[in-house]
């Protein structure tokens, strides 16, 4: 059995990287990929190193390999895939839930290799319903036009262009975000190219506030740490507002500054122990369109790679650091510093 390293979350605080993870073997339908880059979801993914995640969020145990946005080509594929070829890129490699020798996958896309599946060939074939597809049906192909490194941050763009729309932002709408990290001000990028009027955005880090003006055109940001936010936002309300941290205290907090009949947007995932909403403490007369989980991502796949090849959006402008997936513990630290502002893990090493 052919042998892979990979990032393995061993028990809750403990990362190693492991060098007796099986390759996964092909079936008939699929194909294995040669991971290039993953990127660190700093929500998802710390939430699964620091004991935070639970089974509905896809944890399935410790020990665990980590990673949902790896981008990666098909190196070798079964012998009934005929929509795939070798070469194929694709977001998302994906590993079986029992990856074998004792590990489990919380997603498996920071490992060396992973699986994709030839949905197509398996519904023509009549081993499945288009609908039921299999465990990795989570899967996009993406063009040689974007690189590796970019292609790691591909996914987390998908899920702020899916939702901006999910959450149905209009023409001339005011804004309100909470966090300026790499989801909100995609999110927020996304938001203007879809016409919203001012934007604003609430942190407490300076630089990011900035940043998130240069690359988003967020039009006013808030300092939390420099001023009271009731008193700077005064009696200002607005059409939507959006948690993109991920707390039921700032979901609370941010329906207050809602118009009536505004939209209130979770799009940060909740932690394990903080995912009790007491809905009596909304503000009345508002909605509330919870996307703790993506949805429609890979739906928007095509229509995002095209405002990447125009030139609309930048995956660059969303990361800002390249790491040796083997410098786990530095990549980790600075992003628990502060010091990165997203981080895409190199397999190439």
């Amino acid at each position: 059995m052919e042998r892979m390293k990979g990032v393995v979350v061993t028990e809750e605080n403990t990362v190693i990287i492991a060098d007796d993870i099986p390759v996964p073997e092909l079936g008939p339908y699929d194909c294995l990929c040669r991971v290039h880059a993953c990127g660190f979801c700093t929500g998802t993914d710390f939430g699964i190193i620091h004991g935070k995640a639970n089974a509905a969020q896809g944890f399935c145990g410790f020990p665990t390999v980590l990673g949902h946005e790896g981008a990666g080509e098909v190196i070798r594929t079964g012998e009934k895939v005929r929509h795939i070829k070798l070469g194929d890129r694709f977001i998302h490699p994906n590993l079986r839930p029992d990856v074998g020798n004792g590990y489990t996958k919380t997603y498996g896309g920071m490992a060396q290799f992973g699986l994709v599946c030839d949905q197509r060939a398996m519904v023509e074939d009549g081993v499945c319903e288009e609908t039921a597809v299999p465990f990795y049906q989570k899967q996009g192909r993406f063009p040689p036009s974007i690189d590796f490194p970019d292609a790691a941050v591909l996914l987390s763009l998908c899920e702020c262009h899916s939702a901006a729309r999910n959450f149905g932002v209009k023409l001339g709408d005011r804004v309100l975000f909470y966090g300026a990290g790499p989801m909100g001000t995609a999110l927020a990028r996304f938001m203007k190219l879809y016409g919203a009027g001012e934007i604003t955005v609430i942190d407490g880090i300076e630089e990011r506030l900035e940043y998130s003006k240069r690359v988003a055109g967020t039009d006013r940001t808030l300092n939390f740490r420099k001023s009271c936010l009731s008193e700077a936002i005064g009696r200002e309300r607005f059409d939507l507002v959006v948690d993109a941290v991920g707390s039921s205290a700032l979901v609370l907090e941010g329906s207050q500054y809602l118009k009536e009949g505004g939209c209130l947007g979770s799009l940060g995932v909740l932690k394990a122990g903080d995912t009790m909403l007491d809905a009596s403490r909304l503000k009345n007369n508002v909605r509330l369109h919870m996307l703790n989980f993506p949805y429609g991502e890979y739906d928007i796949l095509p229509e995002t790679v095209k405002l990447i090849e125009q030139g609309a959006v930048n995956p660059k402008d969303f990361y800002s650091h390249v790491i040796p997936f083997t410098e786990i513990e530095r990549a980790m630290k600075l992003l628990e510093t502060r010091e990165a502002f997203k981080v895409v893990l190199d397999f190439d090493v």
